[in-house]
C-alpha cells in the first residue's frame, strides 16, 4: 500500500513537473502565435484582408491537438465568420480562437474583428485592403502550479505560495492590431499581412515590458485554383490549388507549400512544412469535401495528423 501511495505520489509530482516545463516554456517563447498546420482553413487567421473575399458568407472551424501523447498539452479550438457588404464596398469578418497549454495551466483567448475594402483594379483583379482589431486575455491557472515552497515531500502541495506573490494580474488583457493586403482573382490569390503592430506587452508581471513584448509576425502567402482539362477536352476534369506561405515572427520562421487537388466536391492533397533554412519539419496530409449550393457554401474537412520528420536537430515551430 505504501508503494502504490509513492507510485502515485510520483507519477502526480511528474505531472506537476511537465506542467510546470511548459508554462516555463511559455515564458521563452512568449512571441510565438498558434500555428495551423491547414492554415488555408481559416483565412481569416492568414490575413484580414480576406474578410469577404468569396463574395458569399463563409464559416471556417478548426481543431487542433498538438503532442497529444501529453495531457492536453497544446489544445486550440478556433470559429471564424466572414461576409462580403456591398454598401461598405468591401467586407466583414470576426474570429475567436481559444488556445489552452499544460492541461489548461495557460490559456490565450483572442476575440478579432476585420474590415477589408475591395478595390477593382482591372476585370480581372482586385486589390483587399485589411484591417483588424481584437482583444487578447492570457490566463493563468495558478491553482495547479506547484513549486517548492508550498510542496511537502509526504503528502503534496499544501499552502500558497511565495512565488506567486509577484504576479499582478493571472487574467492579463491586451488591444491587439493587424493589417493585410490581398490580390485577387478569379484563379490567383496573393498577398502579405503583419499582426501584432503595436507589439504589446504580454507578461503577468509588472517591470518585464522589455522581454515579453509579442512580436510582430510577417506572414507572404500565395494560392491558386486551377482547372484541368485532359485530352484536349473543353470539359474541366478537376482543379489542382498550390498553395505556398512563409511566416517570420521574432527568431521563429515557418515555411509551408503544397498542393491539393479538387474533384466533384472532393479535396485531397499534402503540404511540406520546414524553416527557412530547408530543414524539414512534417508532412501534412488533408482530405476534404466541398459542397456550394445558391448563396451559401459548406465545408466539411477531415483533417489527418501530421507526420513528423525525425530529427537531428529540432526546427523552431510551436
Amino acid at each position: 500500500m505504501v508503494s502504490n501511495f509513492r507510485e502515485n505520489h510520483v507519477g502526480k509530482q511528474i505531472h506537476y513537473i511537465i506542467s510546470l516545463f511548459f508554462v516555463m516554456c511559455y515564458g521563452s517563447a512568449f512571441s510565438q502565435d498558434v500555428s495551423f498546420s491547414q492554415f488555408f482553413a481559416n483565412p481569416l487567421y492568414l490575413n484580414p484582408a480576406f474578410s469577404g473575399s468569396v463574395g458569399i458568407p463563409r464559416i471556417a472551424l478548426q481543431y487542433r491537438n498538438q503532442w497529444h501523447g501529453f495531457n492536453n498539452a497544446f489544445t486550440t479550438y478556433s470559429a471564424a465568420f466572414d461576409i462580403p457588404v456591398e454598401k461598405l464596398q468591401g467586407g466583414i469578418g470576426a474570429y475567436v480562437l481559444n488556445d489552452a497549454q499544460a492541461d489548461g495551466i495557460l490559456n490565450t483567448l483572442q476575440v478579432n474583428f476585420s474590415y477589408s475594402v475591395f478595390i477593382r483594379l482591372s476585370e480581372n483583379y482586385r486589390l483587399h485592403g485589411g484591417f483588424q482589431v481584437g482583444f487578447n486575455q492570457n490566463s493563468l491557472n495558478t491553482g495547479k502550479l506547484v513549486f517548492a515552497d508550498n510542496l511537502d515531500p509526504n503528502y503534496g502541495n499544501h499552502g500558497t505560495s511565495g512565488e506567486l506573490a509577484t504576479i499582478t494580474d493571472p487574467n492579463y488583457g491586451f488591444v491587439d492590431f493587424s493589417t493585410g493586403v490581398l490580390m485577387y482573382s478569379k484563379h490567383l490569390f496573393y498577398g502579405i499581412a503583419v499582426h501584432h503592430l503595436t507589439e504589446p506587452n504580454q507578461s503577468f508581471y509588472i517591470g518585464s515590458e522589455d522581454v515579453a513584448k509579442l512580436d510582430r509576425k510577417y506572414t507572404a502567402h500565395f494560392g491558386a485554383r486551377l482547372p484541368v482539362y485532359l485530352f484536349g477536352h473543353n470539359r474541366k476534369k478537376f482543379d489542382i490549388s498550390p498553395q505556398v506561405i512563409a511566416q517570420l515572427q521574432g527568431q521563429f520562421q515557418q515555411f509551408n507549400y503544397g498542393v491539393f487537388a479538387t474533384k466533384r466536391g472532393l479535396t485531397a492533397g499534402a503540404w511540406f512544412r520546414q524553416n527557412f533554412g530547408l530543414r524539414y519539419d512534417a508532412v501534412i496530409f488533408v482530405v476534404g469535401f466541398m459542397k456550394k449550393a445558391g448563396s451559401l457554401i459548406t465545408v466539411t474537412i477531415l483533417l489527418f495528423p501530421d507526420c513528423v520528420l525525425i530529427r537531428e536537430e529540432p526546427v523552431k515551430f510551436h
